[in-house]
């Protein structure tokens, strides 16, 4: 998704005029919208009343809106809390939604624009959600239903008592706290760069979350933004490349991430002794809501491929805002251009495997040679001929973990100087949707003999093979030692007082 310019004060510095107009973009989106998801949560609302009567207990926003770093596109999220008398039994999630959805298309029926309306009970999850959307479906308001679900209000209140979210009640601030815009725009790429989700194997976007927290309570951080505060938008850029450069290769994703119950205190454990995973990483971010035997890990595990996929788009954000001139430009301009390129979107399925083949899909693919600590890894690419799911597999992609779905694919040779790539053999190779990196753009040439790929997705493979290399070199992890910035502590107060790069977006439309 791409947000149009708009027409304010210039900075002296391109790259922050890129970031302000950005931002202050973002929210006129979501303001324009801001009406309609109200007036969908009302009728949401409404329909849970009629179907629970007196078990209707009360709505609750979470998520992002909660948080205030939502984004155009950003589902509104929202719990609704039952209640019972002591001698009745607690209804099952699943149950109400049931209820509530018979109770919504009711009263869905009674408007007359109601052909807008579309409706989704995915009742057999782990968590049943009942989704509802309103609109075409390219942009269409979307409210996800869930049912007694204490945790997601449990990470806003968390959120809130760290200074990382408003709290309830509280007045727009006139002046938007460091850590939420940076929030925002680490949001927004995730998005823009189509990074996968936890659906399809990747990060749940609450990880990302705690990640930029953790980095936004780093002392650079906070030194950065002291001195860069007399500059509109400067301690932003600021803070998010240091962001960027935290986490920009495969070695600095291999931690623990832990913050303290009520938030005053983070750290981030890198793991100094080798593991059997080696030498990929073994990232986790705990949740900050459970302690003790509850303690648990918000990353699911992540294979090879999706952690070099990940290092990459890291890698590259973290090279451009390097780049970013840190005083006067010698251009005004040069600034601007590489921030755009941080969050230039890519084409929508990017990094998502169908199970339909339509067309050639050129993708990117994991190789491993030898075994244990010897194994070697280099970057194939191939084109898809055939797509075999799993059994029982209906899902329109495939997971990212899957080990046992299949991929029948065109290996080919190429050439990194004009982007050729020939096909090896007539036969296709066997390859796990596990080994799948991403896709990349191709066309035929040479009467379909052989096929083109861009300097853009030459350069892709070039840098995810430099990757590689800095780690089969990388050192023993026995043998790393600890450095000071990877532990970093805040208190509640600090973290909320960053000195903030300029008043709220909302207040400058």
């Amino acid at each position: 998704m791409r947000v149009a310019a708009a027409t304010l004060s210039p900075t002296e510095h391109s790259g922050e005029d890129y970031l302000m107009e950005m931002l202050a973009n973002m929210d006129q989106i979501m303001q324009q919208g801001r009406q309609t998801q109200q007036g969908l949560v009302a009728i949401i609302e409404l329909s849970c009343r009629k179907a629970l009567d007196g078990h209707f207990g009360r709505l609750m926003l979470v998520g992002s809106a909660a948080l205030r770093v939502e984004t155009p596109g950003s589902d509104i999220d929202i719990v609704c809390f039952t209640q019972r008398r002591k001698a009745e039994a607690s209804l099952l999630p699943a149950a109400v939604l049931r209820r509530v959805h018979r109770a919504l298309k009711d009263v869905i029926s009674q408007y007359v624009d109601h052909l807008g309306f579309y409706t989704e009970l995915i009742d057999d999850a782990r968590v049943p959600i009942l989704r509802v959307l309103w609109g075409p479906p390219e942009c269409a308001v979307v409210v996800d239903v869930s049912v007694d679900q204490s945790r997601p209000v449990d990470h806003v209140r968390w959120f809130q008592r760290a200074g990382a979210a408003p709290r309830n009640g509280a007045p727009e601030p006139m002046v938007a706290p460091l850590v939420t815009l940076t929030l925002r725009c680490v949001k927004w790429w995730l998005r823009q760069r189509q990074i996968p989700r936890t659906k399809e194997g990747g990060l749940p976007t609450l990880a990302w979350l705690l990640m930029v927290v953790h980095v936004c309570s780093l002392p650079e951080t906070h030194n950065q933004a002291i001195v860069r505060a007399q500059r509109p938008f400067c301690a932003l850029l600021a803070s998010l490349k240091v962001f960027f450069c935290y986490y920009d290769c495969i070695e600095k994703l291999d931690g623990i991430l832990h913050f303290a119950a009520d938030g005053s205190t983070s750290d981030f454990k890198r793991h100094t002794e080798a593991t059997g995973a080696a030498p990929w990483a073994e990232l986790a971010v705990l949740d900050p809501t459970r302690e003790g035997s509850e303690r648990l890990n918000l990353v699911p595990r992540l294979l090879p491929a999706t952690q070099l996929l990940l290092a990459y788009e890291l890698h590259r954000a973290s090279q451009r805002f390097q780049q970013v001139p840190r005083g006067a430009e010698a251009s005004y301009g040069a600034g601007r251009h590489i921030v755009h390129d941080v969050f230039e979107p890519l084409p929508e399925g990017t990094n998502v495997l169908p199970i339909t083949v339509t067309g050639d899909i050129g993708i990117l693919i994991l190789h491993a040679a030898g075994a244990g600590l010897a194994t070697k890894y280099d970057i194939e690419l191939g084109v898809i001929e055939e797509v075999v799911p799993r059994p029982g597999w209906y899902a329109p992609f495939l997971h990212r973990s899957d080990e046992r779905s299949e991929l029948r694919v065109r290996l080919c040779d190429l050439d990194d100087h004009s982007g050729t790539c020939t096909p090896r053999s007539k036969f296709a190779a066997s390859v796990a949707p596990s080994d799948f990196v991403c896709r990349i753009p191709l066309e035929r040439k040479d009467g379909g003999r052989c096929y083109q790929i861009d300097a853009d997705a030459i350069d892709r493979i070039q840098v995810m093979r430099r990757l590689l290399a800095d780690l089969h070199q990388q050192p023993s992890k026995a043998s790393e030692p600890t450095t000071s910035a990877e532990t970093a502590a805040a208190t509640v107060q600090s973290l909320a007082s960053i000195p903030s790069p300029a008043r709220s977006c909302y207040a400058q439309i």
